[in-house]
């Protein structure tokens, strides 16, 4: 059920009860098998979402899975073990524990995000007003919420104890969820977000190669090769240019070689940034001076002059960099990259004239705080750039394309996304899409994009909301020892055992009166 509710489904309602038959069963179950089925659970959950790792190898799709599963496992005894307080702080503590976890595992250098409950909900505008105040955790804790309080209800009634009293409880609980919902729609049509000048701007999407297989990473394309890819972003840019864009934008990677050590390269990126008049803003390889590449993005002025770079920071571990190559020799049959990339100093904005551009390389989007982090320095409109043509035609390049409108949502900033091969966007900071491309189709998309340079609610709240349900889920970790004694079976107090004293009080039994022969007679 949960899967579904990610594309290819994409059935978002399904997300407010996909969890209700994990909750009830966490409730009325053993540890041991709370344990086992949260693993299960969620080997299935990230095995089915992530099915596209397959492209990188079965065993590289079933490890990542078994590994996932273990996080459901945590946030299922932790949902057992907050099972043991009153129904109120139950509901909230279910909630706050699943938050928790998942803040949790999108911290470090080996976070990820993909599957967080707030990115299902992308296609709702309503329901994404949540995040626009309380970021995309915040709306999970809703959905949580909404899940735990149908859960309060069921087990309830499969226990046939105060069902009625139970079903009162889970009706409490989803008007809560539903006031929440729609109080956060109502402020945010009441509180438009300001906005100061427009430009237009640009996305060249080249599909220039079909789907990238693992054994080509370090295959090195040839020199025609190149000169016909960069042919094609040209031909695209300058047909953008008929639109008089003050920004273009090339996804990650569309330069196949580093304009530095490649004169020609250089010469006719400038010379597209000239005759198309634009900003023009291209993701390609970068070298030091030890030879060490990087994964950067370029910008150009309208004069054909180049401005500045900015080098990917938050690298894809096992993707751009092996942790502990010389200690892992068997990683070669898995085609990863012979030389790694070296990470940027610092996440900052490119100042495009007037107009500060907060740049985010693929991997980077799947994380809030990066986007946040730019919002705060300056960043009027957020670009990111990615290659997916990894991903070839699944499902995961519609999944990507999802979290990109929660950043546009959450820092109140339109996005512009530029993919390779597909999903590029164009997104307003309430969610909308207002231009899209197909998966593998050269195409350009231009629209009118406001510079939004207030801070947005979601900006300031967003993470004093994350840091704020980690120490809540902490604290309701920490309250069941505190529980009173009648409460600490998480299967309720009508299944805790009985305490056994050592003496009891003696009844006397009743007997019937001896009978003498008197008595008989």
């Amino acid at each position: 059920m949960l899967f579904l509710c990610f594309p290819p489904a994409g059935w978002w309602p399904l997300a407010w009860v996909a969890l209700v038959p994990w909750l009830v069963s966490a409730r009325m179950s053993s540890r041991l098998g709370t344990a086992l089925g949260s693993w299960l659970g969620g080997v299935v959950f990230f095995g089915a979402l992530l099915y596209w790792l397959y492209l990188f190898g079965v065993s590289v799709w079933v490890m990542v899975a078994v590994l996932l599963g273990v996080v459901m496992m945590v946030w299922g005894l932790l949902a057992r073990w907050v099972g043991r307080l009153a129904w109120a702080p139950r509901m909230v503590g279910t909630a706050a524990v699943w938050c928790g976890v998942e803040w949790a595992r999108g911290l470090g250098q080996y976070g990820f995000t993909w599957g967080w409950l707030a990115y299902s909900q992308s296609p709702s505008l309503p329901v994404l007003s949540v995040a626009k105040f309380a970021g995309g955790l915040g709306l999970s804790f809703v959905i949580v919420l909404c899940n735990a309080a149908v859960a309060e209800a069921v087990v309830g009634i499969l226990r046939r104890s105060s069902p009625g009293v139970a079903v009162a409880r889970g009706l409490v609980g989803a008007v809560v969820v539903v006031g929440c919902v729609g109080g956060a729609y109502l402020l945010a049509k009441s509180r438009p977000v300001g906005a100061g000048p427009s430009i237009r701007v640009a996305v060249v999407q080249g599909s220039t190669h079909d789907t990238l297989r693992a054994e080509q990473v370090n295959e090195p394309l040839s020199d025609a090769e190149q000169r016909r890819d960069v042919a094609t972003y040209l031909s695209l840019t300058m047909q953008a240019a008929q639109q008089d864009p003050a920004l273009v934008v090339w996804p990650e990677s569309a330069l196949p070689g580093a304009p530095g050590q490649n004169p020609w390269m250089a010469s006719e990126v400038s010379g597209a940034a000239r005759l198309s008049g634009a900003w023009l803003l291209v993701g390609g390889p970068y070298m030091d001076e030890g030879g060490r590449p990087a994964n950067s993005a370029y910008l150009y002025s309208p004069t054909g002059n180049f401005i500045a770079r900015y080098d990917k920071v938050q690298l894809v571990p096992f993707g751009e960099y092996v942790p502990g190559r010389k200690w892992l020799p068997f990683l070669d049959r898995y085609h990863v990259r012979d030389q790694d990339f070296v990470a940027g100093a610092e996440h900052h904005p490119l100042q495009a004239g007037t107009t500060a551009i907060g740049p985010m390389i693929c991997f980077e989007s799947i994380f809030p705080a990066i986007a946040w982090h730019l919002a705060r320095e300056g960043a009027q409109v957020l670009v990111v750039m990615t290659n997916d043509a990894w991903f070839g035609r699944t499902a995961a390049a519609a999944q990507h394309q999802q979290i990109a409108v929660l950043r546009a949502v959450e820092t109140g900033r339109w996005v512009v996304r530029a993919a390779s091969t597909g999903i590029s966007s164009i997104i307003s900071p309430d969610g909308r899409v207002v231009a899209k491309t197909g998966l593998f189709e050269p195409r350009v998309i231009e629209a009118e994009v406001p510079l939004i340079s207030s801070s947005g609610a979601g900006e300031r709240w967003g993470p004093v909301v994350a840091w704020g349900l980690m120490g809540l889920a902490i604290g309701f970790v920490i309250a069941p020892a505190a529980a009173p004694r009648t409460l600490k079976d998480p299967r309720g107090p009508e299944r805790a055992p009985r305490r056994r004293g050592k003496a009891r009080e003696a009844q006397p039994k009743s007997r019937p009166p001896k009978q003498g022969k008197a008595g008989a007679r």
